[in-house]
């Protein structure tokens, strides 16, 4: 039995180290910029991770979402981290929220994830106050009214497709930590009913119905699906766990951070609430569309036309991938894709779709046609530097930027691109 799983755990390390697909380049030569911004055209999905602390989020996971996947992934933590402890010098309280801010959004750059608070400043309301025991408390001192309401604006905002607290709702967790899984939990209906902060709407959002909800539990048998995301990724030549925990390092504050091995690790999860028809199936994914492909499916047979169209737009985003490494055959097929979207967006606006599928093609394709201005961008070789005249500036002060613009790439670029 020794000799069978010895035999096991090597073959998983000799296909772990293989290259995931044609495009993987070998890591030394691996242009890990270029497939950053290519990797997303791949799929639709939008994911969003909510927690109450910086260093809450799920790093291996969230890696695996982001980098190995291409899936549009981000983090929700409700408070700047006030009331931790500081590993690194003597600053607390707001001081210390400013540190463990900017650590979180630089640990997400390495996961390939974007980090958002609910706390907008300095002593907003909802701040670490320290270890709570209840979610009553909490939603006390925090404000439930206000939390709640930027909970649902950042929802409609984003419009992620999943959605995925942190953390059980139980009575081992922090108050923090609860609290934001019960308010998660309640605005995966909240944030698609018109009754629920309609100010929001005159403001100019729409209501967003969130697709599925998942919470992570510690075991398969508790699990709706279970994920295996250790996988060794050639590009940035480590497994997702470690890409993980290259992102923890930089939570200094508090002491994160750890060497591990390359080796399996599985991430369960619950099904807790699904707005989609799965067709029984556990995957992720499962009901939710996970391209412009699956998208067309989605579409009435009236609309026959512009299903050909989405199916002929996701060849176009496949094409751009495939020209990976090669920079101006990236360039050249992200400036087609980018017609291509563009031409469809002006379609589906036309188009007679339900309100709610058209709100959902418009949002994709809007994701889409920002991906590949961010494409367009990394491949043509362009340079940007901005230098402001003071170093340092506040509120309300002015002062003169210049920027200076140097094309280092092969092509004529246009003026538009610039934009």
């Amino acid at each position: 039995m020794k000799k069978a799983l010895l035999s096991l755990l090597s073959l998983w390390l000799v296909l772990a180290l293989l290259p995931l697909g044609g495009n993987a380049a070998n890591p030394e030569e691996a242009n890990v910029e270029l497939w950053s911004a290519v990797k997303p055209l791949e799929t639709t999905v939008t994911f969003l991770n909510s927690g109450a602390h910086p260093d809450d989020e799920r790093s291996d996971f969230l890696a695996y979402l982001s980098r190995g996947l291409g899936v549009k992934t981000s983090s929700l933590i409700a408070n700047r981290g006030e009331g931790g402890q500081n590993e690194i010098g003597d600053e607390l309280d707001n001081a210390l929220g400013i540190i463990r801010s900017r650590e979180m959004i630089e640990a997400a750059k390495i996961t390939g994830v974007k980090a958002y608070h609910l706390s907008e400043t300095t002593s907003d309301p909802i701040y670490d106050f320290g270890f709570s025991k209840t979610p009553e408390e909490t939603l006390e001192r925090w404000g439930e009214e206000l939390t709640y309401e930027r909970l649902i604006r950042f929802i409609r905002t984003y419009q992620p497709d999943i959605l995925m607290p942190s953390f059980q709702n139980d009575d081992t967790q922090h108050g923090h930590h609860r609290t934001m899984t019960i308010l998660s939990e309640r605005a995966f209906k909240d944030a698609a009913d018109p009754t629920v902060f309609p100010q929001q709407l005159k403001q100019g959002l729409s209501v967003w119905q969130v697709k599925k909800l998942y919470l992570p539990v510690s075991s398969a048998d508790q699990a709706t699906t279970s994920i295996e995301i250790g996988k060794f990724d050639p590009i940035y030549n480590m497994t997702y766990p470690q890409l993980g925990e290259q992102s923890r390092y930089l939570h200094k504050s508090q002491g994160m951070g750890s060497d591990i091995p390359a080796a399996p690790r599985q991430i369960h999860l619950d099904l807790k609430q699904s707005a989609v028809n799965t067709k029984s199936e556990s995957d992720l994914f499962a009901g939710v569309p996970y391209n412009f492909t699956e998208w067309a499916e989605k579409l009435p047979r009236s609309a026959s036309k512009l299903k050909g169209e989405l199916k002929y737009l996701q060849r176009n985003l496949d094409a751009v991938i495939a020209a990976y490494p090669n920079e101006k055959r990236v360039f050249s097929t992200s400036q087609n894709a980018l017609s291509k979207v563009r031409s469809i967006t002006a379609k589906v606006k036309k188009a007679k779709l339900s309100p709610a599928i058209k709100n959902d093609l418009l949002h994709k394709l809007s994701l889409k046609e920002e991906q590949l201005q961010n494409v367009s961008y990394v491949s043509s070789g362009l340079e940007v530097q901005a230098n402001a005249a003071s170093k340092i500036l506040t509120k309300g002060q002015r002062t003169n930027v210049t920027v200076t613009v140097k094309n280092n790439g092969k092509q004529t670029l246009k003026k538009s691109l610039l934009h």
